[in-house]
Order: C-alpha cells, then structure tokens, then sequence
C-alpha cells in the first residue's frame, strides 16, 4: 500500500484537557484497528523497533526475537522453525492487505509443496520454505494458492469488507471501545464522562496514514489514552503501564499440567534473577510467545488486566466481528517430524537434548554456544554473592511471565520471585 494513503477521522476535542473525548471514524479506520489485533506479537516488536526506535516498548519480546536471529539454524529443528519466528505470520493476513492502510511489513505469504504432493494425499503444503513434509521430505517447490482457497467465505459480498460488515460511521472513545453511531451512544458517553454539552467541544478533522497507525500501536501498549497520545500529543509513550501482581499468586500458586524444571541462580542481596539454566521445553514456550496474534495473548490474561486500550479493542472486536469468517489454511506444521502418521507428529521449534542460558530479560543462548566462563567475568560479581535455585514451571508461570514481557524488562524476576526459597542458603 502505498505511504501517501490517508483516512479521515474527525475528533471531538476538549481544548482545556488537551484531550479526545470521541472520535467518529469509517470502517476503513475501524477495520485498521482490528487488523492490529491479529499481528503476531513478534511482528508487533519488530515493527515498532525499526519504525519508532524505542526500546522500551515490549522489551522483553525484542529480545526474543533478537535471539532468534542470533541462533544458528542448526539450533532448530527444521529452517523453516526459524523462519516462523523471525517472520511470524497472521493467520488473516489475506484479509489485512485488503486494508486501505497496510502497516505490516512482512512479506506476503508463499506456498511450497515437496516433491510427492502428486502423489500423495498426506502430503500438504506449508508457507514456509524448506518446511519438512509428513513423508519426510522437504517442501521447496512453490506453488499459488488462489485467495479463495485460502479462506473459508469472504466477509460479506462488499469487496471492501475486512472485519467489519456493517458500512455504518463508528464512534470510538479515547481508549478504544468502539461502537456503532448513532446519537444515543454519543449522549450516553458524554454523560458518562461528566460532559452535559457537546458544544464545548473542538472539531478536528485529521488525515491518518501508516506513522500515525504505527504510533497508535505503540499507544495501545502505553497509554490508556490511545486517540489522545497518538493524535494530540503526537508521540508514542514511552513508558510501560504498570500492573499489579498476578492474581494467582496472591492467592497461591496453582499448578496445572505437566511442569518443566529450570535452574535459576539468585543474586543473595536483592533476589534478582540473573540468569536461568533450562531445557528445550522452556525455550519452546517462550519462543511461542513470538506467533501469538495480540487478540491470542490479550485473551490469556483471564483477570481483565491487560495493559493500555488492548483489553477495550480485544472485546470490541469480539462483538462488533461476532460471526465474521477468518482465514482458514490447510498448511502443515513447519515442526513436523519425519513421520507419515500425522503432520503435527512432533512439537516444539528447537532441537532436542539442548540445554539454553535465558537472561532476565528474555534473552536466549544455546549453552553448546556460549561460555559460562565468560558470562561470569561479565556479571562481574562474587561467587559467593548468589545461588542456584531450582523452580518448577507450570502453565501459570508461562502465562504470566508472558503478562510481565508486555511490561516489564525483568520478566523471570517478577513472576518467579514469589517461588524461591525465602531465605538465601546458610554457608555450612
């Protein structure tokens, strides 16, 4: 899409504030918004790194990524295993590059098929190159997939149509609950925000293009005044919104499924976690963290606190795109094993019987690459001013550790401190 494109979106303003109360937006602008909600979380990192340079926004998602493209292939499982994470893709990408403004810049998806596909019904085709298929082989050969075998209905029989069908105008507060117009809806929010007169109020009518909409990404996370911050204050907050403490360890800690043991090693003084020690299963579930489209990780948080205007567009999007069709693709799993079986025979992006070193703040090293001796000269601290703790991981420690990387550069240091021992080792 080209950059000079531009949509319009008229604000009501409070000048005394500086604030947007309203904005009354088309569905060109609306269907934008819900787009940003099906961008993997990777591709979400990378874009406001190269876009908006501030390194402060998902942090510990950076770093993911970043350890990603510092792994050898060798390291995964299959080429394709790193390719997903370095160039995550939207399961409804088809339908995102129909928006009238196209901020992602991942390349468009490609279709590739091994040798056998002519052979062979089990055999099915990946978007990733170099993809092992479930008869072994690997799928090389591109192939076009035509659009509409790639999804299961369009939406709605308008060729402009995305994720919202009704061509009515929308009206958005300032932290992103949108709603139909209509001029009870306006009366209802006015009043609910203490204004009894809409002639208080500026009329801005602005042009939005893709710096604008990759500023308002950024705000989603920050800000809990989206509009305000992205088209008044015309910036990105820099600084993340701070959350309370998990829920489930106030209460205690609930263990469910099958864990994973990692050894932390603990600065004695402060209890910070400085590194952890883990096995391939741990580096699976955080390098997961990379594929999941915003709308997937939002709906983790279960306690309806997720940081900025994420939570107000989740739940919009849930009920104004209520049975609306998505993207429905039949492509293997790039992780697959050899085996004839099944497709998904196999789990997991990193090769097995691999021990990982994964700092505080996310970032991950192969241990057959990295120098333990080395990192101890680099942490320049006493041996006998930290220890080795061994934590067990459950889903609940994953979903939150994935909460924290939204906020917090020390993400192991606050879900996990609550699992260590209370009182550092005695000397014996």
């Amino acid at each position: 899409m080209a950059k000079s494109e531009k949509i319009s979106l008229k604000l009501l303003v409070d000048e005394k504030k500086n604030k947007v109360v309203l904005a009354e937006a088309g569905q060109d602008f609306v269907d934008v918004l819900f787009g940003l909600l099906t961008f993997p979380m990777g591709t979400i990192a990378r874009l406001l790194e190269k876009h908006q340079k501030l390194p402060q926004i998902l942090g510990c998602y950076k770093n993911l990524s970043r350890s990603v493209s510092d792994m050898a292939v060798d390291d995964f499982k299959t080429e394709a295993c790193k390719s997903m994470l370095l160039s995550p893709k939207s399961s409804m990408e088809i339908h995102c590059r129909r928006l009238k403004l196209h901020i992602d810049d991942t390349q468009a998806t490609m279709f590739y098929v091994c040798s056998k596909k002519h052979e062979s019904d089990s055999c099915k085709y990946s978007n990733f190159y170099k993809s092992r298929c479930s008869c072994g082989s690997l799928m090389i050969y591109q192939i076009h997939v035509p659009e509409d075998e790639q999804v299961v209905d369009s939406l709605g029989n308008a060729e402009d149509v995305v994720f919202v069908s009704c061509r009515s105008s929308f009206i958005l507060t300032d932290d992103l609950k949108v709603m139909l117009n209509s001029i009870d809806e306006i009366v209802k929010v006015l009043n609910g925000l203490g204004y009894p007169n809409i002639n208080d109020f500026k009329e801005m009518l602005i042009d939005v293009g893709s710096e604008e909409v990759l500023s308002l990404l950024g705000n989603l996370f920050t800000s809990e005044s989206a509009l305000t911050s992205t088209f008044l204050m015309k910036q990105c907050m820099t600084t993340m919104l701070t959350l309370s403490p998990p829920p489930m360890f106030k209460t205690g800690r609930v263990e469910q499924g099958s864990g994973c043991l990692i050894k932390v090693f603990v600065g004695k003084l402060d209890r910070k976690i400085l590194y952890a020690e883990c096995s391939e299963d741990f580096i699976d579930s955080l390098l997961t963290f990379l594929v999941l489209p915003l709308e997937s990780a939002s709906s983790f948080f279960e306690d309806n606190t997720i940081i900025g205007c994420v939570k107000n567009l989740s739940f919009e999007l849930s009920v104004l795109g209520e049975g609306q069709k998505v993207v429905t693709l039949n492509p293997i799993d790039p992780k697959t094993s050899k085996s004839c079986t099944s497709v998904v025979a196999d789990s997991g992006f990193v090769k097995r019987n691999t021990k990982f070193i994964v700092s505080d703040d996310l970032i991950i090293t192969p241990m057959n690459k990295f120098s333990t001796i080395g990192l101890l000269k680099k942490m320049q601290i006493n041996m006998n001013d930290f220890e080795a703790q061994s934590i067990c991981i459950y889903k609940a420690e994953l979903v939150n550790i994935l909460r924290a990387s939204l906020t917090s550069s020390s993400a192991l240091t606050n879900v996990l401190s609550n699992l260590l021992a209370k009182e550092p080792k005695k000397e014996s």
